[in-house]
Formats: structure tokens, C-alpha cells, sequence
């Protein structure tokens, strides 16, 4: 009986991975659009959905803020984006296009952390407060998480690689470090200090002297 009973939990837990799956797609752009006054109303109907579903699938509007950040903090969406720009473009469009992915991978990030953060919900605990196996834990997931994106963006570069003043390897470092930082920062839009994905690809194309 227990045999009988075992695809039918297993199509139960896809269908409710599934649900959240669908729900976090749907709440990202509204976290980034609206913030952390998003209901969980306005998320079901951005879903498709019934608001009921969404606690059917979710404990509460917390854990959906919290699958959210998740999601938006996981490379894998970004590294795909990477991997299908065509490398027989020009180096100068595959550069434009690289910043652009990391560029709006870096403010999505950043929407979705400041609206989970206003919210009071899902904040990170603080690294004092982490074990030395959790703050080892969380090394290690960034240091994946970099070391993916970082192998993503070297793939770019390896067509023409001979063009480069350094490696691919070199480029994506540069690239990496620069794009990350403003992320961080919130340079990208911030008034007079705005910077272009174009004025930033001339830059780590030509530098700086004319």
C-alpha cells in the first residue's frame, strides 16, 4: 500500500513546488516594482492564482519574501542569461550585453534585499551570531556562487581571447569586481553619478586616455 501511495506524494510535493515556484515568479517584479507594501492579493492575481493558493503553498507572506530572496540571490537565472549570449558577436557587444545581464541581476538583487529587509522579514542573522560550520557554510555558497558567475563570464571572452590586453580569466575578474561593486553601491541611477552600461563598456574597452 505504502508502494501505491508513494507517486501520489510525489506528484503532490511537484505540484506544491510548482505553486511556489509560480509564485515567486510572479512576486519578484512587484517586490521590485512596489516594495515591501506588496500584498499577498496582488500577487495572487500577478499569478493567476486565488489568494487562498498562495498559503496553500506558503505559510505566510514572510516565507514568500523569503523564497523571493532566495531566488533572487541564486546565479543560476544569471549564468543562463551569460550563456546565451552569442559569442561570435563583436567583443564590444558581447561586453555591452554582459553588463546589462549582471546589471539587472544586480538591481533586482537589490530591489528584492531592500524590500524583504523593510518588510522586518527574512533578514540575515548576524555573523556573530553564526556557528563557525554556518558562517563555513555561507563562505562556501558564495564562494560557488562566484566561482559560477565568474566561469560564465569568462566563456564570453574566450572567442577573440587573443584581442585582450590580460586572460579571459583577467577580464571577468575586472568585469566582476567593477559591475558588483555598483550593484552594491547603488551607482548605477544614483543622480550625477549614473553610470551607462555604454559609458562603462567604452571604459574597460579604451580606458581611460583618449
Amino acid at each position: 500500500m505504502s508502494d501505491d501511495k508513494a507517486p501520489r506524494r510525489r506528484a503532490a510535493r511537484q505540484s506544491v513546488d510548482e505553486r511556489r515556484a509560480m509564485i515567486v515568479r510572479a512576486a519578484i517584479p512587484l517586490l521590485v516594482e512596489i516594495g515591501p507594501s506588496v500584498t499577498t492579493l496582488q500577487i495572487a492575481r500577478a499569478a493567476g492564482i486565488s489568494e487562498p493558493t498562495i498559503f496553500r503553498a506558503f505559510e505566510d507572506k514572510n516565507e514568500v519574501l523569503a523564497a523571493c530572496l532566495a531566488e533572487v540571490t541564486d546565479p543560476h537565472h544569471t549564468v543562463r542569461e551569460l550563456a546565451a549570449i552569442e559569442p561570435s558577436l563583436p567583443l564590444r557587444d558581447r561586453l555591452v550585453a554582459l553588463i546589462e545581464v549582471l546589471r539587472a541581476q544586480a538591481e533586482r538583487t537589490g530591489a528584492v534585499v531592500n524590500a524583504v529587509s523593510l518588510a522586518g522579514a527574512a533578514r540575515p542573522r548576524r555573523q556573530e551570531s553564526l556557528s563557525d560550520e554556518e558562517r563555513r557554510r555561507l563562505s562556501d555558497g558564495r564562494t560557488a556562487s562566484y566561482r559560477s558567475l565568474h566561469a560564465a563570464v569568462v566563456a564570453t571572452f574566450e572567442t577573440g581571447a587573443d584581442t585582450l590586453r590580460g586572460s579571459p580569466e583577467d577580464a571577468a575578474t575586472l568585469v566582476l569586481a567593477i559591475v558588483m561593486a555598483l550593484g552594491r553601491g547603488g551607482g548605477w541611477d544614483a543622480g550625477p553619478a549614473s553610470v551607462s552600461t555604454d559609458g562603462l563598456a567604452d571604459l574597460l574597452l579604451h580606458g581611460l586616455a583618449a
